[in-house]
């Protein structure tokens, strides 16, 4: 159907949909509310900015009282831009940046303050963890999710030893979905975003089921055409030209769709005890996993072909980031005889689950949590890896994996000045993964007709045991003294090689011998201690001062290419340490109608895993930099100059830099002159971590309008501001992402009651085409990289209706 026809029918059919809802969510069938559903986060006044709660040490306490760097973000400033991703969500709050990434690997990068964890590897866990409905997870597959129905995300700045499971050294997002109601209530929503020619709809229904038994049912489902245009046409190697590359096999990127719904179930069949199951599953698909990135490189793109030894230039390729791309398919009279190929067109499939049960039992002093986790993904795919035309590399790459954890913890509440926090924290992991991978269009194998060049088997397997404790004393009532320590013991284990090598391949001898497979096991442990002094020296106001340790256990690297010679040994990295502190201040005052929050730290990591290549035997690593250190200072800020407008200010300066990295990978073609030594390695000691931008700023306004007694016009406008950073860890010339700024702006006309409401949001309005993380492209000249961009400008057209018992607000 020709998209023009299909954009019409689509807003046509929005428009009808969204006068019958208001129809049916008039005043006579809904009632008002503040929010999608779920408890309330935020204690407030009618002219207040109000006080938000939050778990950041897994107990209830303001914002403002509790002595963490903690950025929270409530379900209305989610709204307020339509933000479902975790790559907008992190738009939100200054020094976070998130990127989903292509190429295998971890399928994501998530940093703060600078510090995070290559995507490129598969055996890597993320330096910044998410922890969903008190599930912790270290995986960035997860961020291939929509997060919608949020009743809150908490952005833990700096390490966080004590109270999220497994040690975070860079921080932790942590998301609550909203839960079920005491009162029968639903919410439904449609939208459409031109740009992209997204269409999405969502919605929830939440009650009770008898008195002490409440449940919820939450679905969304989206569709994306998308923002990228792929110009791909049919190319040819000279070494076979009978085999050309297919052309594009869809001429827009990423091509996303999505199913996810997610069932809460409450009980609580006793005043002192009460139970919540949460489980949420969900089944994507996209244009395969390089459909996020383009190329950016000087004139036109080249990928080398391995037999003729000339490069391939791709004549419809664009060397900047525009929207467009030339990614051409497998070529097809090929595809059959590459493994899980289909018929040689880009795909990737996804399906998770993800379920939590918390159960609660409070004594008289003495509350008890225990929180059990299960996380499950498969992940597969097939793409060109070669990011053009070319027919010259491709892959199926396919991961498997399944994490059950199990924390018990306990929190005192004694009259008296001391009280202590304390727990046990055990997980379990097992990931696989399958790689099929041509670098070269060679004959099929004789044995079994299969045209790849190898199959590349992994197996990893982990166990982490962790006990906690921490003692709080109250030597006045306005003075707060916590020390604690979490002890880690980790085990983990690996097995690679390759199951299969292709005989037209193995002469080559680029990869490892078929069958040979290598096996390692890393052991390590760890105390990471924390000492917190907190001061409130007028009402609604936090001093603190606090020392802090992170530890990240090590393990082994799951290259895409298992290079002939490479062992255990050579995979395995050692595990990543933190230390330092932050001195912040917290306050809400003028009645509750200004807030600031500032934090000043320094932080030092040891060991810090990131990806490199190494020469000999060659591949792309997981590998320790000797050291890195982060020295900041952040302002978060907000002024309610009355009921009807609203202004928010935030900020941040981070210096973040290695410390010591003498042997950092040198770029390709560096020269001796540019700083790359004869052994193929650069001295960057000094010099600034990747997507570690020195500044970020924000600010917002909102104003709200009565148009009629019952309708109301509200407004957003939002900028943000980043400096300069580099995109990758060789920190490439052509890898540095310039300075850059982002408008976001909303309007919605909405019932008094919120029984209904409909806005028009516009993200990244002035179509800022910007890079978030870059790897090298495979075989390809020395300045040329493949780039994953931030999403293009959006504009989005949605509409809200309520149903039954809500709270009214704004």
């Amino acid at each position: 159907m020709d998209s023009s026809i299909l954009r019409r029918s689509t807003i046509a059919s929005l428009a009808a949909g969204l006068t019958i809802l208001v129809y049916l969510a008039s005043p006579q069938s809904a009632q008002a509310s503040d929010s999608v559903g779920g408890s309330d986060q935020t204690k407030q006044g009618t002219d207040e900015i109000g006080e938000i709660v939050v778990t950041a040490r897994k107990r209830e306490e303001t914002v403002t009282n509790v002595p963490v760097a903690v950025n929270a973000i409530a379900s209305a400033e989610l709204a307020r831009y339509d933000a479902t991703e975790l790559t907008e969500i992190a738009e939100l709050v200054p020094q976070v940046i998130i990127a989903k990434t292509g190429g295998g690997g971890a399928g994501a990068s998530l940093s703060i303050r600078g510090i995070g964890s290559s995507p490129l590897d598969a055996g890597i866990d993320q330096t910044v963890s998410l922890n969903l409905d008190g599930m912790q997870i270290s995986r960035g597959r997860l961020v291939t999710e929509s997060f919608f129905d949020i009743q809150q995300v908490e952005v833990l700045k700096g390490p966080q030893a004590l109270f999220f499971g497994k040690n975070s050294p860079g921080g932790v997002i942590s998301l609550n979905s909203n839960g079920a109601t005491k009162e029968l209530e639903a919410y439904a929503q449609d939208g459409y975003e031109f740009n992209a020619d997204q269409r999405f709809t969502e919605g929830a229904i939440s009650g009770p089921i008898t008195d002490t038994l409440g449940i919820r049912i939450a679905a969304r489902a989206s569709n994306m055409d998308g923002y990228i245009t792929n110009d791909a046409e049919p190319v040819a190697n000279p070494s076979d030209p009978s085999e050309p590359s297919g052309g594009a096999g869809h001429r827009r990127d990423p091509g996303t769709s999505e199913v996810i719904s997610r069932l809460t179930v409450e009980w609580n069949p006793l005043d002192n005890f009460g139970a919540v199951l949460k489980v949420l599953g969900a089944k994507e698909s996209d244009n395969g996993e390089t459909a996020g990135t383009e190329l950016l490189c000087g004139g036109k793109p080249q990928t080398l072909d391995l037999l003729g030894g000339t490069y391939v230039t791709d004549p419809n390729g664009s060397c900047t980031l525009n929207g467009q791309r030339s990614v051409g398919a497998y070529p097809p009279g090929l595809a059959s005889e590459f493994p899980y190929a289909r018929d040689g067109v880009p795909y990737t499939d996804y399906k998770s689950v993800v379920s939590s049960l918390t159960l609660k039992y409070r004594f008289e002093n003495i509350a008890f949590t225990s929180v059990t986790g299960y996380y499950s993904y498969d992940n597969a795919g097939f793409d060109n890896f070669g990011y053009s035309s070319a027919p010259s590399i491709y892959g199926y790459n396919a991961d498997h994996s399944d994490a059950l954890t199990q924390e018990i913890r306990a929190n005192t509440s004694y009259p008296g000045p001391i009280n202590f926090a304390y727990g046990l924290f055990y997980e379990s992991t097992a990931r696989q993964t399958h790689g099929d991978g041509s670098i070269a269009l060679l004959p099929a194998d004789p044995r079994n007709g299969q045209d790849n060049d190898w199959t590349l088997l992994t197996h990893n397997h982990g166990d982490t045991y962790s006990a906690f404790g921490q003692i709080i004393y109250d030597p006045l009532s306005n003075v707060e003294l916590a020390a604690g320590v979490r002890w880690t013991e980790d085990h983990q284990s690996a097995t690679i090689g390759n199951s299969f090598v292709n005989e037209n391949f193995a002469p080559f001898g680029l990869v490892a011998t078929e069958g040979l497979f290598t096996s390692g096991e890393f052991k390590g442990s760890n105390w990471s201690p924390e000492v917190t002094a907190s001061y409130h020296p007028v009402e609604h106001s936090t001093l603190y001062a606090a020392y802090k340790t992170g530890y990240k256990n090590g393990g082994f690297s799951n290259p895409s290419i298992l290079s002939a010679g490479q062992t255990a040994d050579i995979l395995e990295f050692k595990p990543e340490k933190a230390h330092g502190g932050e001195v912040g201040y917290k306050q809400s005052f003028m009645g509750g109608r200004a807030t600031l929050s500032s934090a000043i730290y320094d932080y030092t990591f040891d060991d810090l895993q990131l990806n490199s290549f190494v020469p000999n035997p060659p591949a792309y690593l997981v590998r320790n930099a000797a050291g890195a250190r982060t020295t900041g200072v952040e302002l978060d800020s907000a002024y309610q100059a009355g009921q009807s407008l609203g202004f928010r200010l935030s900020g941040g300066y981070n210096r973040a830099k290695y410390v010591n990295f003498a042997a950092a990978q040198c770029y390709p073609a560096q020269t001796v002159l540019e700083g790359c030594s004869t052994t193929g390695t650069q001295n960057l000691s000094g010099a600034a971590l990747v997507r570690a931008p020195r500044f970020n700023m924000t600010a917002g306004a909102n104003y709200e309008l009565g148009l009629s007694e019952r309708v109301q016009l509200g407004a957003s406008l939002d900028a943000d501001y980043t400096s300069g950073y580099w995109m990758q860890e060789d920190e490439s010339p052509i890898s540095w992402q310039g300075g850059f700024y982002r408008l976001n702006a909303s309007i919605r006309v909405h019932e008094s009651s919120n029984a209904w409401e409909v806005a028009f949001i516009g993200r990244n309005l002035n179509d800022k085409y910007y890079g978030v993380a870059s790897l090298d492209a495979p075989f390809a000249p020395p300045d040329q990289i493949v780039v994953s961009i931030g999403r293009p400008r959006e504009y989005i057209l949605q509409g809200t209706v309520h149903f039954g018992a809500h709270r009214t607000g704004s």
